[in-house]
Parts: C-alpha cells; sequence; structure tokens
C-alpha cells in the first residue's frame, strides 16, 4: 500500500474498494475486430487509390501521344497536302494516325487514335480535329 491507504493497479492487482482493474477478454477481441476491419478498409482504399494513379498515368501518356502525333500531322500537311494513315508505336503504345480529305474544299479531318493493354483490358483514347489547309498561290 501507499501513503494514501490504496493498492498500486500493476499486474491484475485489485484496487481498495476490490474492483479488478484491466479489460476483459471480450473487451479485447472487439477492439482487435475493429481495428482489424479498419486496417483492411484502410488497405482497400490505398489499393484503390494506386489503381487509379496507374490508369490516370497511362491515360496522361496516351494523351500527350495523340496531341503530339496530331501536331506533327499539322506540321506535315502545312508543308504538302498528303493524305495517309500512318502507324507505329511507342513504349506501352500503338498509335495510328489518319488524315482524310473533308466535303468543305481546303479543309482535312486528323483522327488519332492511341490504343493499349491495361490490365488484360483494351484501353483507347481517340483525337480528332479539322485542319485548313491554305491553297497554293498559283502565279
Amino acid at each position: 500500500m501507499n501513503q494514501q491507504g490504496s493498492k498500486n493497479f500493476s499486474d491484475g492487482q485489485t484496487a481498495a474498494a476490490g474492483i479488478e482493474v484491466g479489460f476483459t477478454m471480450v473487451e479485447v477481441v472487439v477492439s482487435l475486430v475493429i481495428l482489424s476491419t479498419t486496417v483492411i478498409a484502410v488497405f482497400g482504399a490505398m489499393t484503390t487509390c494506386l489503381s487509379g494513379a496507374h490508369h490516370t498515368r497511362r491515360l496522361m501518356g496516351s494523351v500527350l501521344l495523340a496531341e503530339t502525333k496530331l501536331v506533327e500531322s499539322r506540321l506535315r500537311l502545312s508543308e504538302n497536302a498528303a493524305f495517309e494513315t500512318t502507324q507505329g508505336h511507342e513504349d506501352l503504345y500503338r498509335w495510328e494516325v489518319r488524315v482524310a480529305p473533308t466535303p468543305v474544299e481546303n479543309l482535312a479531318a486528323i483522327r488519332v487514335r492511341v490504343k493499349w493493354l491495361e490490365q488484360q483490358r483494351k484501353q483507347q483514347y481517340e483525337l480528332f480535329s479539322l485542319f485548313y489547309i491554305k491553297p497554293a498561290i498559283r502565279g
């Protein structure tokens, strides 16, 4: 006993009033169940976030590739008005650029399609633009 006349509460000892101090087995099991459920939920949310970040990274890569191919096609069209379809691949992506005439004179349609495989599923991003071709000056 200490100077006030009560016992210390360590190692499962009892208090001065005779009440046992500590947690029951049921309380410990319930707290472990709550803790495990919380940890599982947090890991599930982290997995979902990582998967979303991975998909976003791949999608952004395809957008950048499509925009690059669109600009390259516009530059080629401004040099010579050749309607063509080109294909290729870069890293994880396969791309196709189709430049076609439209019913409107001096207007070309450019369609860029980028495909990639992600988690055993085919993904695709498509970009479409119209481009005005300056008529050749006849002298």
